[in-house]
């Protein structure tokens, strides 16, 4: 995604997953679904994200809908330089609609780059508190990784220096 950000506290933007909806009064002035907006036409990153009126005119509003951006899952494992990495500045990770398997994919990238710091920010933190603290939680990610390094991005695991990643 962003290799580079505006956004003064972080260094730059990694965004796995797209589309969110409005979750409190926070989320009135909310940059990200102006954005989505603005790209969600046919053939853009946000189409289908969005509200359509009845019209089939699109609205600057979060439909709900949320999607697993395959192609961007392992950004962060090519970034070598540390950085301050803003975890999915176009959504919220812990969304009603992202699946946990989706969330631990994320934490596995996550854990298999420790060279970076991962920011992440949601509106949404009793289910934050409920993922993080699932005792099953831990296991899966740690799976996760193994799949992604074994798999995915052959050679990450060479470096790996945590041993709770190493293969099951």
């Amino acid at each position: 995604m962003a290799a580079k950000t505006g956004i003064e506290w972080t260094d730059a933007t990694w965004n796995p997953v797209r589309g969110c909806s409005r979750v409190s009064e926070g989320c009135r002035n909310c940059y990200a679904e102006k954005v989505a907006y603005r790209f969600s036409g046919p053939g853009q990153p946000y189409e289908g994200l969005v509200r359509i009126n009845a019209a089939g005119e699109r609205k600057p509003e979060w439909n709900g809908q949320v999607q697993l951006v395959e192609k961007h899952l392992l950004d962060p494992l090519k970034w070598k330089e540390p950085r301050r990495i803003f975890v999915n500045s176009m959504s919220d990770l812990f969304h009603e609609n992202i699946p946990d398997e989706w969330i631990d994919k994320i934490f596995a990238v996550m854990a298999l780059s420790p060279q970076h710091t991962f920011q992440v920010l949601t509106k949404r933190p009793e289910r934050m508190r409920k993922y993080l603290s699932a005792p099953e939680t831990r296991e899966r990610i740690r799976r996760e990784a193994w799949e992604i390094a074994a798999y995915k991005a052959p050679g990450v695991g060479q470096t790996w220096t945590d041993p709770r990643l190493r293969e099951p």
